[in-house]
């Protein structure tokens, strides 16, 4: 059943990449999933990515989207896919959700289903959609196992970080919480955290890597390196190192200087992260450092808060030239305070 979904997806993203009309019964279709056929490859699968003509990607990040079971009227979420599914030309390749989804809990993974089906039927689009682990996908640890309220006073509520994670896994249809993938020649990097305070107090709200997983990243950042091109690399927490421009260096992952030293190894690394909620264009949004850091805002909460805001970025990439703007997508308008370019 999951080869058949799979392959029903990969057909859904052919014909709409071919500008073929869709079948409504396709969307319509459950069994087509919701993230869609990914059409990043890895580099041990096929050479096609690293050898394609075209020299241009262009996607979406968004994060902390914070989507809970309990929401009746999810506006913001499904307007800003809808946004960047209708709206943007030239179409986005992909879309990444970069962490906070909701609190992890099953019926809040099965309110954000609906919602994208929902999205997908509204705009007939089959973009790919990736997501990535945030720290509230842990919080299913606040929440009492028999009806599903916060209950901070039972934490960590009969949960482990193996439950959560597998919990995540099995939405994004993926078997580690980080993966690399290429499209048209550039390499894109997903990390996520594998441990909570479930596992150590100590830990909070920052992102745990295990040895493996920085071991694994420092192979991949350095693989198929072009001159001039840049890396993508994604995780929900940013990472600062001590030669940040940031007004504020908060400490948000445990393995900060040696995730820092991994980043700084290769040039033309730009990270994309969320957590902070600040509003694009004001300071720590975009930030310089030995490597490139952009936050996402939020598209549920933007701080300082205002209901009225639903922010993120959409990616620009030609000949190896980064563009980065910031979208209000309740305004469905730019943001002429977060525009970027990098890498001239």
């Amino acid at each position: 059943m999951k080869r058949r979904t799979f392959l029903a997806g990969i057909l859904a993203y052919f014909l709409a990449g071919c500008g073929l009309s869709s079948n409504n019964s396709l969307l319509d279709n459950e069994a087509i999933p919701v993230l869609g056929a990914f059409p990043l490859s890895p580099a041990s699968e096929t050479d096609d990515g690293l050898k394609s003509s075209q020299n241009s990607v262009r996607f979406a990040v968004i994060s902390d989207i914070h989507i809970l079971q309990t929401d009746t009227a999810p506006i913001k979420f499904q307007t800003a896919l809808e946004d960047l599914l209708m709206n943007q030309q030239p179409p986005l390749d992909f879309v990444v959700l970069n962490g906070d989804l909701g609190d992890g809990t099953p019926k809040d993974y099965q309110k954000l289903n609906e919602i994208l089906h929902s999205a997908r039927r509204s705009t007939g689009k089959t973009t790919p959609i990736v997501p990535t682990i945030g720290n509230h996908e842990f919080y299913k640890a606040f929440h009492d196992p028999d009806s599903n309220t916060w209950n901070a006073n039972t934490f960590p509520n009969q949960e482990t970080d193996s439950q959560v994670i597998q919990r995540f896994l099995d939405f994004a249809d993926r078997d580690k919480v980080y993966m690399d993938r290429y499209m048209n020649g550039y390499h894109f990097i997903f990390l996520g955290s594998e441990k909570s305070r479930m596992s150590d107090p100590k830990i909070g709200d920052a992102a745990y890597l295990s040895e493996a997983q920085l071991t694994w990243l420092k192979s991949k950042i350095s693989e198929n390196l072009t001159p001039g091109k840049p890396v993508f690399v994604y995780l929900h927490q940013p990472v600062f190192s001590s030669q940040s421009e940031a007004q504020r260096k908060y400490n948000l992952v445990v393995q900060q200087r040696e995730l820092a030293e991994i980043l700084h190894s290769v040039p033309n690394v730009v990270l994309f992260v969320g957590h902070l909620h600040i509003r694009l264009g004001s300071p720590d949004s975009f930030v310089k450092d030995t490597f490139t850091m952009f936050n996402s805002a939020s598209v549920s909460r933007v701080w300082p808060a205002s209901s009225e805001t639903s922010q993120g970025l959409v990616v620009d990439v030609k000949e190896g030239v980064v563009s980065v703007q910031g979208r209000d997508f309740l305004q469905h308008a730019w943001l002429p305070e977060a525009e970027y370019q990098i890498n001239e």
